[in-house]
């Protein structure tokens, strides 16, 4: 049985793209105004001035109200354009946050989650409850959308959510910056 999802959520956004970019890196700031994310831990600071190497633990309550933690390590960054990192835990694979500019102070932020489920309940259900995985997941990117543009004060223009599923064109293909 296949537990791997895709999952990209597209925000468009108008504001500063240096308040973006700041909100984006303070990871462990996103408890404050991430309904569902319950805490963000530091386990390993980056070993330069910037992010790569950077790890976090994750703990979520899902709209449907379990529970699950992952961890990141981001492996990859670009000033104001990129983040990569790969995930470990109740969650494992990898993924990409990236910013664009769209036309004058408008901005395209995307997240691509390329993501297994490891717990053996969640991988046995998979073909069943992928829909309310999906659910889930589309709920908390709303939250996370509705509390970045708060916490960054930009204007949410609009949000969209998209999940691939095995066979579909592209999945377990993370999309490039500039896509």
């Amino acid at each position: 049985m296949d537990a791997r999802y895709h999952f990209v959520s597209t925000y468009r956004v108008v504001g500063d793209p240096m308040r973006v970019w700041e909100v984006l890196r303070d990871v462990e700031g996103w408890v404050q105004w991430w309904r569902g994310l319950e805490r963000v831990e530091l386990l390993r600071a980056p070993a330069g001035a910037a992010d790569v190497g950077a790890a976090h633990r994750y703990t979520v309550r899902a709209p449907f109200g379990y529970r699950f933690t992952y961890e990141t390590e981001i492996t990859a960054i670009e000033p104001m354009r990129f983040v990569e990192a790969v995930a470990s835990g109740e969650l494992v694979g990898r993924g990409r946050a990236a910013v664009e500019p769209f036309q004058d102070d408008r901005l395209t932020i995307w997240f691509a989650w390329l993501v297994e489920t490891p717990k053996p309940w969640m991988r046995a259900l998979s073909p069943l409850a992928r829909p309310v995985f999906t659910w889930n997941h589309h709920r908390m990117m709303d939250a996370f959308g509705a509390g970045f543009a708060g916490a960054a004060d930009v204007r949410l223009v609009s949000a969209e959510h998209v999940a691939l599923a095995p066979g579909d064109p592209g999945f377990w293909v993370l999309p490039e910056p500039g896509r």
